[in-house]
């Protein structure tokens, strides 16, 4: 029994360390389509934004209750060593107190985040910027703004399915998972129209 919990105490901990370094913790399976970084990914602009569920099965949740279960049998065997069928009790309520501490952790941190992107990407809607490729009607093109000092390149799509043209200035109306929904300017469409007579 002590090897059995030595493993899992030592596998545990292991794979919590690496867990949380690759995800940053964050394996909460979220609704909102929010991205990390630069490009705003949740859907706004007159759409529900979806939830965060409860990241229960998440590998770092996982590690921790494995590495608790560890420690705590580790801990029962000392306590009642001429009774270490109760070990498996006192590991196995470790294991569920600190996955159950953690997962709820982990929710609480990636709630806050993923709120904090649904409002950068709010914060979007109405920002005007200016096509680097140009959108065709049915197709996706780029644009790029500025946006908190950083400029920042995404992927188009036009609102009314018209084609906008290279360097056209566009007024953002919503975004989706990091595709920016596009309007082309008034004074745009009129330049065009004059252009053409």
């Amino acid at each position: 029994m002590v090897t059995f919990y030595t493993i899992c105490l030592l596998a545990g901990l292991i794979f919590a360390l690496v867990s949380f370094i690759f995800t940053g913790g964050y394996e909460a399976s979220v609704d909102t389509g929010a991205d990390v970084g630069a490009d705003a990914g949740a859907d706004v602009g007159g759409h529900g934004v979806g939830e965060v569920h409860f990241p229960l099965f998440s590998p770092v949740v996982i590690a921790c209750f494995v590495t608790a279960f560890g420690g705590g049998g580790l801990v029962g065997l000392k306590l009642l060593p001429f009774l270490p069928i109760l070990s498996l009790v006192i590991a196995l309520g470790s294991g569920l107190g600190v996955g159950l501490i953690t997962a709820y952790i982990v929710w609480k941190i990636y709630q806050a985040s993923a709120a904090n992107q649904v409002v950068r990407a709010r914060e979007l809607i109405g920002a005007v910027a200016e096509v680097t490729e140009a959108i065709p009607a049915s197709g996706v093109g780029e644009i790029s703004f500025q946006s908190r000092g950083s400029r920042i390149s995404g992927p188009a799509r036009s609102e009314d399915s018209r084609d906008i043209k290279r360097h056209a200035m566009v007024t953002i109306t919503r975004v989706v998972g990091g595709l920016y929904y596009v309007r082309e300017h008034a004074d745009e469409k009129l330049r065009d129209i004059k252009t053409e007579q």
